[in-house]
């Protein structure tokens, strides 16, 4: 299988993607934990959920969004969405258990987390 891979990061952090790509194990965006994994999704709008919607993803302001071939990565695992959930025993994310090299990324845009007046969000 090969589909295209989103991944919404902290503006903040775009330097550092730029130089040393995404890095399993950074901190997580309210600081309490390193996951060991980077999360993906198979969509932009569902990544967004899983990012910046998430409380813990409200103390950023701007969002950039990276995308990556899935053929471009080896170690992964898929999580389901759970009974209650919006679409039952589907991908709801895929948690990447290596390094994203800046070369395999693709930015795609940077969004803020409030629409601005006026413009579609």
């Amino acid at each position: 299988m090969n589909t295209l891979l989103y991944h919404w990061s902290p503006v903040e952090r775009r330097e550092r993607i730029e130089t040393e790509g995404l890095v399993p194990g950074s901190w997580s965006t309210d600081a309490l934990w390193r996951p060991p994994y980077l999360c993906f999704s198979d969509s932009p709008s569902l990544a967004w959920a899983l990012s910046p919607m998430m409380p813990r993803g409200q103390a950023y302001r701007h969002w950039d969004l990276w995308m990556v071939w899935s053929k471009k990565i080896t170690h992964y695992e898929a999580v389901l969405f759970e009974v209650g959930e919006l679409d039952p025993g589907a991908i709801k994310e895929y948690r990447v258990f290596e390094t994203i090299p800046h070369e395999r990324l693709w930015f795609v845009g940077t969004r803020p987390l409030e629409p601005v007046l006026g413009v579609g969000g």
